[in-house]
This record gives structure tokens, sequence and C-alpha cells, in this order.
């Protein structure tokens, strides 16, 4: 049994992909300002003293940019895969 696509249903999965693209277009753009910030943070973090608030809450919030980071690699990751496109992002982060 042979299924033809109608037109419609032609037009429905084009445009799908074409909101999936702008999609991760749009993710790559998060990715390269969420490293940017991630970089900045790391390269001004000194470690945390001992009972130091401020250098745990510097602490924290580099882990927070870190896993940020991490999730939309791997959105882009797999939106990637879902499309069939070669992926652009290097193996290694940080």
């Amino acid at each position: 049994m042979i299924t033809a696509q109608t037109d419609k249903e032609k037009l429905v999965a084009l445009y799908d992909k074409t909101k999936a693209m702008s999609k991760l277009a749009e993710l790559y753009k998060k990715l390269v300002e969420a490293e940017e910030k991630y970089r900045f943070r790391l390269s001004h973090f000194r470690g945390v003293a001992h009972e130091s608030a401020s250098g745990e809450l510097a602490s924290s919030e580099l882990k927070v940019r870190e896993d940020f980071v991490r999730s939309l690699r791997a959105e882009i990751s797999e939106l990637e895969k879902r499309l069939g496109v070669a992926t652009k992002l290097s193996p290694h982060f940080p």
C-alpha cells in the first residue's frame, strides 16, 4: 500500500522543519551568550574562601551557569539529530 502525501501534509512538514531550524538558530545565539558569561565568571572565580558567603554565592552562580550551558548544548544536540543536521558544537566544554 503506497500512501501519497497531500500538498497540505507537505506544507505542514516544511513549516515544522522551518520552525525547528529557526529554533536551532535561536538556541545557538543563546549558547554563545551563555558561554561568554560562563567564561567571564570562571576567569574571575578564585575559589571559595572558608566561611565566605560571597565566595559560596559566586560558586553557586558558576555552577548554575555551567548547568545552563550544558542543558542548551543537550537541547541543541537533540534538535540537530532530529533534523539530521551536522553539529556545530565543539566536543569539549569547558
